[in-house]
């Protein structure tokens, strides 16, 4: 992936802040996400999924909390997210049906 120093110095800028990775993959860090007032950042990250890309481990946000970004954030491409997430989320409640 290369050395990223600037990601430990660089300032982060609410919806400005984003880089790319050596495959090309686009990286936006956020700082606040709308629907998510509630969850304080150890809460989300406790919450988290992970996954291992270019040797990095990287959380994503869990399911939940993604359709609850998508539906206050609402634009038109939210709104199309929304129903692919909808479906991701029945089928692990399907595969999950405790959790």
């Amino acid at each position: 992936m290369g050395d990223y120093y600037m990601l430990k110095t660089m300032q982060i800028v609410p919806g400005w802040t984003d880089f790319r990775l050596n495959s090309g993959l686009r990286v936006d860090l956020l700082v606040d996400m709308k629907g998510l007032d509630g969850f304080s950042f150890d809460q989300c990250l406790q919450m988290s999924n992970q996954a291992e890309i270019e040797g990095v481990k990287i959380s994503f946000l869990h399911v939940n909390q993604l359709i609850a970004n998508k539906k206050a954030v609402n634009r038109p491409k939210d709104q199309l997210d929304l129903i692919y997430l909808q479906r991701i989320k029945d089928i692990l409640d399907t595969q999950n049906p405790d959790s």
